[in-house]
C-alpha cells in the first residue's frame, strides 16, 4: 500500500523548470511552498486537465495544502529521522537513480538525437575495408591500418580523389563501381552502424570523415548532399514483370498501361493486384508493401512514390529492373505528434549498440567534469603482480599500501587496495574470463569495469544537484513516505483498531447503512435426467407448492432435486424474471449445469444494517471523519497563508 501511495504522488519523470527568484505560493507555519513546486505537481497529476483555470487551481491547491500539513506534522514528530524510513527511501533512490541515468542521460538523449536527425536525408559515399565484429585481432588491426593509410592519402590528395580511390581501394565493390555512392540515408541506421550514423550527420557536403567502425568493418565517408527528409510512406503496388510468362518488355508495358487505365476508370486496386500483380508476396494482400523510406527500393521507384501528393493517388507504370510498377500511396507518416514519434523511435533503437556507445560517452563526460585522473604505472604494478590464480575463487588479493593511488574522481581517491578488494569480492566476474586470456588483459578489463562502476556511483550520488527534476522526484518520494506513515498512525490504524470509537461513530450514522428492499427465495437445483425430464419437473413446480414438489421427486431415480433458502437484493440480476407473487417462479435455466430456478417466498422491507454487516463501509467513512477532524486540528497548529497575488498570476 505504501508503494501505491507513492505512485499516486507521481512516478513519471517530468521537467521542473528552474526559476530565478521563485515566488512563494503559500506557507505552512514558517515553511514556504514555492510556485515551481506546485506547478510541477499540478501539471503532473492533472495531465491534460491542467488548464490553469481558477476552479481547477483552487481545487488542487486545497488538496496540496492538506498534503503539506500532514508532511509538516510528520516532520514535527521526527518521522523523517526514523532509520527504517530512511533506509526505505535510500532503497527507492538507488532504484530510481539507476533507471534515471539510463532513461534521462542515455535514452532521452538518444531519442532526441534521432528525432532531430530524422529531419534530414544524407547522401553518402564510402570507402570500405572489411573487418566483421568477430574477426581475429590480427585481421582487425590490419584493416584499421589499411583504412588509416587510405585516409592519410585522401587528406593529401583532397576530397576530389575520393571517387577514384573508392573504385580501386574499397572492398565494397558494388558501391566502389559508383565511386563509393551508397545513396541517401536517414536516422536511425540499423544496429551496429551508430558510429557510421554519427559520422554521416557530422560531415558537411564536400567533406570526408575520419575512419569509423561498424559491425562490418571500417569506413571513410564522404557526404555529397543534405536535404529535408522525405520521411516514410505507406504503399501498395502492382508489379508486371518484364520477362514473366515469356512477355516481351513491350508486352509488359502494354499490360501495365491496361491495368493503369482500369484503375483510372475506378476499378478496385486490391482486386486488380490479386488478378494481375506478379509479386507473389504482396498480390494476395492487395499489393500491400507497408511503410518504406529512402534508399530501400530502386531510385525510380522511390522518386515515383514520393512524388504522390495525396493518399490513394497512383503512379503511372514506373520501370525498375524488375519490371513495371503501379504504386498506390496509402498514407504518409506524420511526425507532428512528438509523443508518438518518440515511442516509435524508442521501439526502433531498443537493444541497439548506440546505448552502449552512448553510455561509454556519458562516462567519459562525467570523468571529464569530475576531473578524473589516473596513475597507469600504479595499475601496471598491480596487473603484473597477479598470476593465473586470479581465475580461481581461491585467489587472494595482494596486500598493498593504501597510499598507492590508482585514480582520483572529484575529491575522492581510489587506491590499489580498493581495486584489489573489488576484484576479490566479484568472484563471478573473475570466473567468467577464459583461462586462455592473458591475466594482464583480464585484470585490465576488470579495472575498466571498476572505474565505470565508481563513475556511475558518483553520477548517481550527484543527481539532485545536477538535475532539478530528479530532485523534485526525490522530494515526492521522501514526502510520500512521510505521508503514508503519518496517515497510517493518525487515521488508518485508528479507524481499524479503535472498536469503541467505531461503534460510537456508527451510532451517529446508523440510518445511513441500510439494506435495500430484499426478497426471501428458494433456489432449486436439478441434477441428472434429460432436458425433457427437467422441464417436466419445472412445470410440476409451477403447479404445486414447495413441499408437494419435493415429495413428488423425493424418490426419483433419475432426478436429484435440492434447494437452499436465501435472502437476495430485489433487483439482483438472477431474479430479473422472478414472478414476485407467493410461490411465483423464475424461468428455468438449463445451463450452466445443474439446471436451476427460484421460488418467491416473501418480501423483506428496507432495514438498517448491523455494524458487523456494514463494517467495511463504516470503517471507510470513519477514516474520512478522522481525517477531516485531523486536518482541522493541523490547520490550527500550522496556519496556512496563501499569496493571492502569486496565485492570480498563474490563472488563465
Amino acid at each position: 500500500m505504501r508503494m501505491l501511495m507513492i505512485i499516486i504522488l507521481g512516478f513519471f519523470f517530468q521537467l521542473l523548470p528552474a526559476q530565478n527568484n521563485d515566488a512563494v505560493l503559500f506557507t505552512v507555519a514558517d515553511d514556504p511552498v514555492y510556485l515551481s513546486e506546485f506547478k510541477y505537481i499540478y501539471e503532473k497529476n492533472n495531465a491534460d486537465k491542467a488548464d490553469y483555470s481558477k476552479e481547477s487551481l483552487e481545487e488542487y491547491l486545497e488538496l496540496y495544502q492538506k498534503f503539506k500539513l500532514k508532511v509538516k506534522r510528520a516532520r514535527s514528530l521526527g518521522l523523517d529521522t526514523v532509520k527504517v524510513l530512511q533506509k526505505e527511501l535510500e532503497g527507492y533512490r538507488k532504484q530510481l537513480a539507476k533507471s534515471y541515468l539510463k532513461d534521462k542521460e542515455i535514452s532521452e538523449r538518444l531519442i532526441d538525437e534521432v528525432a532531430k536527425r530524422m529531419e534530414e536525408d544524407i547522401e553518402v559515399f564510402h570507402i570500405f575495408i572489411s573487418a566483421p565484429a568477430k574477426s581475429p585481432k590480427e585481421k582487425t588491426d590490419a584493416a584499421e591500418k589499411k583504412i588509416g593509410d587510405i585516409y592519410d592519402k585522401l587528406r593529401t590528395l583532397g576530397a576530389s580523389a575520393f571517387g577514384d580511390m573508392a573504385k580501386t581501394m574499397s572492398e565494397d565493390k558494388a558501391s566502389g563501381m559508383r565511386g563509393g555512392r551508397l545513396g541517401y540515408y536517414t536516422a536511425p541506421l540499423p544496429d551496429g552502424f551508430y558510429e557510421f550514423e554519427n559520422a554521416m550527420y557530422a560531415t558537411q557536403p564536400g567533406e570526408i570523415s575520419a575512419p569509423v567502425r561498424s559491425k562490418m568493418g571500417f569506413h571513410i565517408l564522404m557526404v555529397k548532399d543534405r536535404r529535408p527528409a522525405k520521411g516514410q510512406m505507406e504503399i501498395a503496388h502492382i508489379l508486371i514483370r518484364n520477362e514473366k510468362n515469356k512477355k516481351t518488355k513491350e508486352e509488359a508495358l502494354t499490360l501495365a498501361d491496361t491495368v493503369y487505365n482500369l484503375l483510372k476508370e475506378g476499378r478496385n486496386f486490391e482486386n486488380l493486384a490479386a488478378k494481375y500483380s506478379e509479386d507473389s508476396k504482396s498480390k494476395h494482400k492487395g499489393g500491400y508493401l507497408g511503410f518504406f523510406g529512402v534508399n530501400q527500393y530502386e531510385l525510380n521507384f522511390e522518386n515515383a512514390a514520393f512524388a504522390l501528393k495525396n493518399d490513394n493517388d497512383i503512379t503511372k507504370p514506373t520501370e525498375t529492373s524488375l519490371g513495371y510498377h503501379i504504386i498506390k500511396r496509402i498514407s504518409k507518416r506524420d511526425n507532428s505528434d512528438k509523443a508518438r514519434l518518440r515511442k516509435r523511435i524508442q521501439a526502433r533503437i531498443n537493444n541497439d549498440d548506440r546505448f552502449k556507445i552512448a553510455e561509454e560517452k556519458m562516462i567519459e563526460d562525467v570523468k571529464m567534469d569530475a576531473g578524473f585522473s589516473e596513475d597507469k604505472m600504479a595499475f601496471k604494478r598491480l596487473s603484473t603482480s597477479i598470476n593465473e590464480e586470479f581465475y580461481s575463487y581461491k585467489w587472494t588479493a595482494p596486500e598493498y599500501d593504501e597510499s598507492l593511488k590508482l585514480f582520483t574522481l572529484a575529491d575522492e581517491s581510489y587506491s590499489l587496495l580498493d581495486f584489489a578488494k573489488y576484484a576479490k569480492t566479484n568472484v563471478r566476474e573473475r570466473l567468467k574470463f577464459s583461462k586462455k586470456k592473458p591475466v594482464e588483459e583480464a585484470v585490465e578489463e576488470m579495472y575498466d569495469q571498476y572505474v565505470k562502476d565508481e563513475v556511475m556511483a558518483y553520477e548517481e550520488a550527484n543527481l539532485e544537484s545536477k538535475y532539478p527534476d530528479f530532485k523534485a522526484l526525490m522530494r515526492e518520494y521522501r514526502e510520500g513516505i512521510l505521508l503514508f506513515e503519518i496517515t497510517k498512525q493518525e487515521v488508518w490504524d485508528k479507524a481499524s483498531q479503535d472498536s469503541i470509537g467505531l461503534a460510537n461513530f456508527f451510532k451517529t450514522t446508523d440510518k445511513k447503512y441500510m439494506w435495500p428492499e430484499r426478497v426471501k427465495v428458494k433456489k432449486y437445483m436439478i441434477e441428472g435426467g434429460s432436458d425433457v425430464e427437467v422441464l417436466s419437473a419445472y412445470k410440476f413446480a409451477q403447479k404445486k407448492e414447495h413441499q408437494k414438489f419435493l415429495e413428488k421427486y423425493k424418490n426419483d431415480s433419475n432426478l436429484k432435486i435440492t434447494f437452499t433458502e436465501t435472502v437476495m437484493d430485489r433487483d439482483a440480476k438472477e431474479l430479473s424474471n422472478l414472478d414476485m407473487r407467493k410461490n411465483g417462479l423464475s424461468q428455468l435455466a438449463l445451463s450452466p449445469s445443474p439446471a436451476s430456478f427460484y421460488r418467491y417466498v416473501d418480501r423483506i422491507a428496507p432495514s438498517p444494517k448491523t455494524l458487523a454487516e456494514a463494517k467495511g463501509y463504516v470503517i471507510a467513512d470513519y477514516q474520512d471523519y478522522l481525517e477531516n477532524e485531523w486536518i482541522n486540528e493541523l490547520k490550527k497548529m500550522y496556519p496556512v497563508k496563501v499569496n493571492e497575488k502569486t496565485l492570480k498570476s498563474i490563472i488563465k
